[in-house]
Parts: C-alpha cells; structure tokens; sequence
C-alpha cells in the first residue's frame, strides 16, 4: 500500500507543477498617477471608445461609411476634447494630468477620429480602412506606453 501511495505522489508531481500558472510578464508601461475622479472619467471614456470601434466596424461592414464616420467624430473626434469640464468642476479633465508624451498621443487620436470621419464621409471604403488603421494605431501606442493602475 505504501508503494501505491508514493507512485502516485510521485506521478503526481508533474501536474502538480503544470497547474501553477507561470508568471506574467513585467508591464514596462508608463505609470500615470492623476486623481480618482478624473481617472474614473479616463477609464469610462476608453469604454466608450471599444464601444464606438465595435459599431464603426459594424457600419463599416454594412457600407454604411457616412455613418461610421458620424459615430468617429461624435465619440472621439476633435469636437469631443474638453467634454468632462463640467464634471470636474474646473479642476481639469484627464489630460492635465498626463505626461505630454501621453496628451500629445490622446490629442493625436482625437485628430485622428476626425480624420478619419471625413475620409468615410466621402464613401471610399480603401481610404475609409486605411484613415481607421491610423486611427486604432494612435490608441495601440498609448496603451502599450501608459497605464494608470
């Protein structure tokens, strides 16, 4: 009974090691302190933001450029900037608290998101996908260079 008992701890070992999940990669992100509330406003904004990508992409599937290039604009484009200074009450939306790396990146996604809304109101889908690539390609570099937990 013995011998059963340490071949099976024995045989037991190697799925006792597979089943320790390996360590995650160390994250070499920027770490941006700013104050809860404007953090909170940050991270619901980039929420909103996958939401606009997933319908872009739906309209744009359905030819529907026009509109893909309204909901840009109305979501993240130029005209968006500045949105939560009523919620902060003066203090500064996000951006005042970002490294001037990170502001100029959000700056150039919003130039972007405006961009690209005239490039799908003219009803080019090449041109349309390609002003989309510089467009997601802006939010790639900001998240792979900043975090803020």
């Amino acid at each position: 009974m013995s011998r059963l008992f340490i071949a099976f701890i024995l045989l037991s070992i190697p799925a006792l090691t597979l089943a320790q999940a390996p360590e995650p990669p160390p994250d070499h992100r920027h770490l941006v302190e700013m104050p809860t509330l404007q953090r909170e406003l940050l991270r619901e904004e980039m929420q909103e933001h996958l939401i606009a990508y997933q319908r872009i992409l739906d309209l744009l599937a359905r030819g529907e450029l026009a509109q893909a290039g309204e909901m840009a604009e109305n979501t993240m484009g130029i005209s968006t900037m500045g949105k939560h200074a009523a919620a902060t009450r003066g203090l500064g939306g996000p951006g005042r608290f970002m490294p001037d790396a990170m502001r100029q990146m959000g700056f150039a996604m919003h130039e972007s998101a405006t961009e690209f809304a005239k490039v799908a109101e003219q009803g080019e889908l090449q041109e349309a996908l390609k002003a989309l690539h510089e467009l997601t390609a802006t939010c790639v570099a900001c998240h792979m260079s900043f975090r803020t937990r």
